[in-house]
């Protein structure tokens, strides 16, 4: 059945793609499409992650639907509402990715050359079945039209300007440069001037591409699209590293409410040719981009938290720790659910372990060097 739920998933975006389509990504040609949104549970208000979102960007155009919010079944009817008779759902999917320690018949831990548990990688995979909120009657206001909340305190696109010089990256902008790139040598994203844009909308969901690339950068997430050598242009490495940066690029504009149309059809071909051979390399993709987009947040967010007392930094301090994302099993392995005391284990390689730091800053730990953990903010106020 998991096998199964992977080639469905990869059929439905490899349908998108062979029309030319990656979901997500605005139609500059077509004023009149919609801007997706990052798709969320219409009564939870959770947002779905991962490879559900393009899942759900695709059905939504599809579909001709108005709005990026989803319910179940049983959701709709115990909130009051029904899915209309004849509606069809759309599949989602609850992944999972695990690991566990392989042990011989005595028990014991069996180990690499390195002395290191060998551990054995294996995924919970099930799909389950969404309607969007364009599908139902009789919902209550508060699940149709839930009150309008401003992202992050964006309140124009041109406040992007903020984020994308906060992210710790180097831009540089040049009136005579008629191309967009990302740069690993020197770890400079190089754009055109602004007024070369046709619109904002263009302008930054490009930069928001480039800045995708950005993070794969060996200080950063080493991702092996920007540090591998042989992922030069026309390799497959290279290709799945722009569909990275364009899925990244796609859950930032999502985020933030603008229109995505940072988009080369040249790589088309290449995509569909990955999805082709590999049913799990679109559930790397969107997961490599989803890391990428929280490590740009988190670096811009880091970067307008000013100096403050001891005293400011307690009141800032969450009070209970933020719900598990469906992936954090994915990095920390065995040594999940997390503790008030995590100690990371050094011996990993640096893209997971960079990683797992990111993670635990997002969950609100912070890092004593004396003790080399990091502990739980609020647990260590108390």
């Amino acid at each position: 059945m998991m096998a199964d739920i992977y080639q469905a998933i990869t059929d439905r975006i490899l349908e998108s793609l062979k029309q030319g389509v990656l979901p997500g990504v605005g139609k500059p040609w077509d004023p009149s499409s919609r801007t997706p949104l990052i798709p969320c549970n219409a009564v939870s208000g959770r947002q779905y992650n991962g490879i559900n979102v393009p899942l759900l960007w695709d059905m939504a155009d599809k579909r001709g639907f108005s709005q990026d919010r989803w319910l179940t079944f049983r959701q709709a009817k115990e909130a009051g509402g029904t899915v209309r008779k004849g509606e069809r759902s759309t599949l989602a999917c609850f992944y999972k990715p695990m690991k566990r320690e392989i042990v011989d018949d005595a028990g014991e831990a069996v180990l690499d050359e390195e002395g290191n548990p060998k551990e054995k990688h294996f995924a919970i995979l099930r799909g389950f079945n969404l309607f969007n909120i364009d599908q139902c009657d009789g919902l209550p206001d508060e699940v149709t039209n839930p009150p309008a909340t401003m992202i992050d305190g964006f309140e124009s696109v041109d406040a992007l300007d903020d984020f994308i010089n906060g992210c710790g990256i180097k831009v540089v902008h040049s009136l005579d440069r008629d191309v967009a790139g990302y740069y690993p040598k020197q770890d400079r994203v190089l754009l055109p001037a602004k007024e070369r844009f046709h619109d904002a909308e263009g302008y930054y969901s490009v930069a928001l591409h480039e800045l995708t690339h950005a993070t794969g950068h060996e200080s950063r997430l080493a991702r092996p699209g920007i540090t591998d050598p042989d992922a030069t242009f026309g390799s497959p490495k290279y290709a799945l590293e722009e569909l990275v940066a364009q899925l990244g690029s796609a859950f930032l504009c999502g985020h933030f409410g603008i229109r995505n149309e940072a988009f080369d059809a040249a790589y088309i071909a290449s995509w569909i040719q990955a999805l082709k051979d590999d049913k799990r390399a679109i559930f790397r993709a969107t997961g490599a981009a989803r890391l990428a987009a929280e490590f740009l947040k988190q670096a811009h967010q880091e970067s307008r938290v000013p100096a403050s007392s001891d005293q400011e930094s307690t009141e800032a301090m969450p009070m209970r720790r933020p719900k598990a994302d469906d992936q954090d099993i994915e990095l920390f392995g065995h040594q999940w659910p997390l503790g008030n005391s995590v100690k990371l284990d050094a011996t990993v390689d640096r893209s997971t372990l960079r990683a797992q730091i990111l993670r635990l800053k997002q969950l609100g730990y912070e890092f004593d060097g004396a003790t080399q953990t990091w502990n739980y903010k609020a647990a260590a106020a108390a």
